[in-house]
């Protein structure tokens, strides 16, 4: 259904990896409608080796005046190190399609070749490395180090953010990674309710995110934890133990935002059209049996889906057979507020009505610029 959608707005749509399969997209003839790079034996799909070979991004085309992006201070600008994780959290998008679950990395020295462009060519030292999990990269310490060591080289001090999976996080990696410039990391932690944890099939326990805060805080590194509530099963229990659990870690910041079952997640592509009511989509985590539905939504049109304004800009398109969109929509506000309260964190100053993508901090365009874009 989403396809049949986008490909009346589209002449081509390419899926997976884009780098090279774009080129086949614009010949002038003999153009299928669906460009396939989703097939690890495709010439299309992305190796470690023609991962590592690919020109850095054309960041002389950007212009950094309008980009105000900071790290403790520290202008800073996105890269990406590595693509894919393993994992298959439930909400996530695309995790059953090879370019997003297979991980494919880059060699340390090629991470750390383009570390030291930026810095030569545009003054820049600080990175926000949008990898979905650094610390899925088993040579991660090896390339801290290297860090490490070109900071020495080039006379200047880095400054770091990135996300890592709680249950893999280890001593020497925080350590490492401290050294290297990170202040900063974000994890996806998503619930204290270990019924939560199981249904999203995160597979990460609510002792082992505890165990995550524990270390980075041992080793000077801030944590932003990424909560979401929404998921199948999700009732006021379960989001007061988010609650709870929140106020027991004191994290350095948080975000709380309603899940939405985009297309490619489990939550919509195992969906099956609810009974009775037309337009609901229900999935089922089979193992427990909680269910979660889904109100259908046409992306190209609808955004009310983004995080939204702390002060009541958000909209759930998802409900539980405890909590109902209004109910789970007062219950994130409440957690939002009362944790930022008690733990002594401000809202974001300076952007209360602009809406955020849950995690990434990325900016919901208004429809009107959406649609007068060539």
């Amino acid at each position: 259904m989403a396809f049949n959608q986008l490909s009346q707005d589209f002449d081509v749509l390419i899926a997976g990896d884009g780098e090279e399969a774009v080129f086949e997209a614009i010949k002038e003839k003999n153009v299928p409608k669906l460009i396939d790079a989703d097939i690890p034996k495709s010439v299309l799909f992305l190796d470690n080796k023609r991962l590592g070979e690919l020109p850095f991004p054309a960041r002389h085309l950007v212009d950094f005046s309008s980009y105000h992006y900071t790290i403790d201070g520290v202008p800073a600008l996105s890269m990406i190190a590595q693509l894919g994780c393993p994992f298959e959290c439930g909400f996530c998008g695309g995790r059953a399609s090879p370019f997003l679950r297979k991980i494919r990395t880059r060699t340390s020295e090629n991470i750390v070749a383009e570390m030291k462009h930026i810095f030569q060519t545009y003054g820049i030292r600080g990175f926000m490395m949008y990898d979905d999990e650094l610390n899925v990269n088993k040579n991660i310490v090896e390339l801290m180090s290297l860090i490490v060591k070109t900071q020495k080289d080039l006379g200047t001090e880095f400054r770091l953010r990135g996300f890592i999976k709680a249950e893999l996080f280890t001593e020497e990696q925080a350590e490492a990674m401290y050294r290297a410039g990170f202040r900063w990391i974000l994890v996806g932690f998503e619930s204290g309710s270990p019924r939560i944890l199981e249904n999203i099939n995160k597979k990460a326990t609510r002792e082992e995110n505890t165990r995550c805060l524990n270390i980075a805080r041992k080793y000077g590194l801030k944590i932003k934890a990424l909560m979401s509530i929404g998921h199948p099963g999700e009732s006021r229990e379960t989001v007061m133990e988010t609650r709870d659990w929140l106020l027991e870690v004191r994290p350095d910041d948080f975000d709380v935002t309603i899940i939405t079952t985009y297309p490619g997640t489990p939550y919509y592509d195992y969906a099956v059209p609810h009974e009775t009511e037309p337009g609901i989509w229900v999935y089922i985590y089979e193992k427990t049996g909680d269910k979660l539905y889904g109100i259908e939504v046409d992306y190209r049109t609808t955004a009310d889906y983004y995080k939204g304004d702390p002060e009541g800009g958000y909209k759930s398109f998802v409900y539980t057979d405890y909590l109902s969109p209004e109910q789970l929509v007062e219950l994130r506000g409440f957690v939002e507020k009362d944790v930022r309260d008690k733990l002594n964190i401000p809202f974001n100053p300076g952007a209360p009505a602009i809406r955020y993508e849950h995690s990434m901090g990325q900016t919901n365009i208004p429809k009107h610029i959406l649609r007068s874009t060539p």
